[in-house]
């Protein structure tokens, strides 16, 4: 379930409030197990969720290192699932297919589900409707889910999405000092010292429902290159295989202004667009999973965070950066889709933008990142 899908919420909130809580009547709470063999786990299925939860399975792999780790992710995650260390088994849920989801979830005879996402009640029910020894899952106030869980743990709308996933490991005993980390293969893995190239990569493009409320216009992209432009210096586009055509008509308005300018679809997954941010001095990016891939990476990172809040959505690695909207009109968004007629960012000027990634390319190099 995706927060940019306005269906399926609707659906998701009118319809699951009653089913779950009516189920929920007739569950009876459990002990928790001390010692669970087999563990499942769910996250929010959006690409920068999931990466962040790779501090989560850490801290689930420290504290059950025996047990047997299933993440249950959807086929919008299941890329980036396979960067997450300490998993020992990921299985796709249908989870638009209850019937096919659940029965998944019951096979699998789980002593303990631990239930990640924020406000959805359809994986509130799938937890429910597990089997599960044990469930674990987020209470958020106002989205009716606490029923569903044998334990809760509060969901917070004032700290960053990090220290939520912290504060549910924390909750089952985890020590929580484990800082998002990816395992990329040999051919493009994460080196202490990493070779930096003089290497600029834009990602300009978001995803779902109201999405461009989360993009920067075209001409601003081309003034940025403009102004980062040097000896030497190259531009690469990122973007989805969905986002192909914006990439080549954003690529035409850079190449129009004489700088060298490529164009990387992540067609096998995001490993490929790893390897080439590891090698890049400077990633400038709107607020997505590719922000969040580059950040945890320890690409210097230049954020547009427009209607998210930095402190609540923002990049979490060594070199970020946060770019503000000239009159604070931006940084709204708690769980993701609570947009306003107002564009942020279009109060993100370009100057600011230069201004960050100089600065952040400064700190970079002082550091040797």
């Amino acid at each position: 379930m995706q927060r940019g899908k306005a269906l399926n919420r609707y659906i998701d909130y009118y319809l699951g409030i009653p089913l779950l809580n009516i189920l929920a009547t007739f569950k009876v709470r459990q002990t928790y197990p001390e010692n669970p063999k087999l563990v499942g786990l769910l996250f929010n299925p959006a690409l920068g969720d999931t990466l962040l939860a790779s501090a989560a399975t850490q801290d689930i792999r420290s504290l059950f290192p025996t047990a047997k780790l299933i993440l249950f992710a959807a086929t919008s995650n299941v890329a980036a699932a396979r960067l997450l260390p300490g998993i020992d088994e990921i299985d796709v849920l249908p989870i638009t297919r209850p019937y096919d989801a659940i029965k998944k979830l019951r096979q699998s005879k789980l002593d303990l589900m631990l239930d990640f996402t924020s406000w959805q009640r359809i994986t509130a029910l799938y937890s429910l409707m597990s089997r599960a020894k044990y469930t674990v899952g987020f209470d958020r106030k106002g989205q009716f889910r606490r029923r569903a869980y044998d334990r809760t743990v509060p969901h917070l709308g004032n700290c960053h999405e990090l220290d939520n996933l912290r504060r549910f490991t924390s909750s089952l005993g985890a020590q929580t000092a484990h800082a998002p980390r990816l395992m990329i293969a040999d051919d493009c893995k994460q080196s202490d010292t990493p070779q930096r190239n003089d290497l600029v990569v834009f990602h300009a493009w978001a995803s779902g429902t109201k999405s461009y409320l989360r993009e920067w216009p075209n001409d601003n992209w081309v003034a940025l290159a403009k102004q980062l432009m040097a000896t030497g210096r190259r531009f690469i586009i990122t973007g989805s295989l969905s986002d192909a055509k914006r990439c080549e008509e954003l690529k035409i308005q850079i190449s129009k202004a004489g700088i060298p300018v490529d164009i990387l679809i992540g067609q096998n997954g995001i490993e490929e667009i790893a390897r080439t941010l590891q090698s890049a001095s400077l990633l400038v990016s709107v607020n997505t999973g590719i922000m969040h891939l580059g950040a945890i990476l320890g690409v210097p990172t230049v954020a547009l965070n427009g209607p998210n809040s930095a402190d609540r959505w923002g990049p979490v690695g060594l070199c970020i950066a946060n770019v503000p909207t000239s009159d604070g009109s931006g940084g709204y968004l708690d769980l993701g889709y609570e947009f306003r007629k107002i564009n942020a960012m279009e109060k993100i000027s370009v100057n600011d933008v230069v201004r960050y990634a100089q600065k952040i390319q400064r700190v970079s190099k002082n550091n040797g990142i």
